[in-house]
């Protein structure tokens, strides 16, 4: 076992870690859902049916004065009619509302988790960025590196280390001119790096084969910023949930080369057909229960069984559990089609 494996260990750890915490605070939250979608149901109804009671009222007036034909008394039945809607479907409202704000919070801890570990990424990089520069062995390799620097300009500012690392690079230069200090600060550090990239790139045009110096990767993990979901590929077929959760899922996997094909309970029938040819070509059939009318969820196991398919399901209305399987599905699909390659 040598350092790397060492950083591996280390990030492998912390990933598990972070995923772990995501994973309880879920469960927490889901263990919450159901008092939350209660208290939101009664908020509901003390909204509503002192409205359905004014307007029913009203309406008792015009059967006293006999009044039938009336515009004002036909808009007032439409809305007594859209109040009683809207209170029979109080379970409903009140589950979207709570998961919304649930799925908020995911992205919330979600984020938070991400910018930690893409902070440790970045001092990371600081120190990848002096290492290469002190092993520089000459000036026109060392003023090359600012070329490789300005793709990390924002990574540095943000963990304020930009001007540690343009100031080693500048001393750096300098112990190699041969025409003694020729590096100096021109502005903000910022605006020196790119007065010396473009001075790198003057010499990379001036011979024919250019240096290109590339940053080590010694203390960072892995080279790319830290993404748990950019290395995941394959296609992915859910059935159920919810709009908001669909959109939420989609969003962390932008990166990846990932196609999902996603039908909620509001998409309507039309959708589901699409969705169900889908399943056929599919590397992962996902079926979320917590959130999916049965007719939904009839038809998907159908056409799965057809396609010899055999779904996963997924009992949660939350973001967290649904990465979880993708990831995990996709990860394990990738290692049995290696397994049987080399079988």
């Amino acid at each position: 076992m040598d350092i790397n494996d060492l950083k591996d260990i280390e990030s492998s750890v912390n990933s598990l870690l972070s995923l772990a915490k995501a994973e309880l605070e879920e469960k927490r939250l889901q263990q919450q859902r159901e008092e939350q979608i209660q208290e939101k149901i009664r908020e509901i109804e003390q909204r509503l049916k002192p409205l359905l009671t004014q307007v029913e009222v009203m309406l008792r007036q015009y059967d006293v004065e006999n009044i039938d034909d009336s515009v004002a008394r036909q808009k007032l039945e439409d809305k007594a009619r859209e109040l009683r809607e809207q209170l029979a479907n109080a379970p409903v409202l009140a589950s979207q509302v709570v998961d919304r704000q649930l799925i908020l919070y995911e992205e919330r801890l979600l984020d938070e988790q991400l910018a930690e570990q893409t902070n440790q990424w970045r001092h990371a990089l600081k120190h990848d960025l002096l290492d290469t520069i002190s092993e520089q062995p000459d000036f026109f390799s060392a003023t090359d590196f600012a070329v490789a620097m300005r793709g990390y300009v924002e990574d540095l500012k943000a963990i304020g280390a930009l001007e540690e690392v343009v100031e080693t690079l500048i001393d750096r230069i300098n112990e190699l001119s041969t025409e003694g200090p020729v590096a100096r600060l021109r502005g903000t550090h910022e605006q020196t790096l790119t007065f010396i990239y473009h001075k790198a790139m003057e010499n990379r045009s001036r011979v024919e084969r250019p240096t290109e110096v590339q940053p080590k990767t010694r203390h960072r993990s892995s080279a790319k910023r830290p993404n748990p979901y950019a290395s995941l590929s394959g296609k992915i077929v859910v059935f159920g949930g919810h709009d908001r959760l669909a959109t939420a899922v989609k969003n962390r996997l932008r990166d990846s080369n990932v196609e999902l094909i996603w039908c909620t309970a509001q998409d309507g029938l039309q959708m589901a057909q699409q969705a169900e040819t889908h399943i056929y070509t599919a590397d992962l059939l996902l079926v979320i229960t917590g959130y999916a009318s049965h007719s939904l969820t009839e038809r998907a196991m159908e056409v799965a069984k057809k396609a010899d398919k055999s779904p996963e399901m997924i009992n949660t209305t939350g973001m967290t559990r649904v990465l979880e399987a993708i990831e995990y599905g996709l990860k394990t699909q990738l290692l049995a089609n290696q397994f049987s390659k080399t079988a």
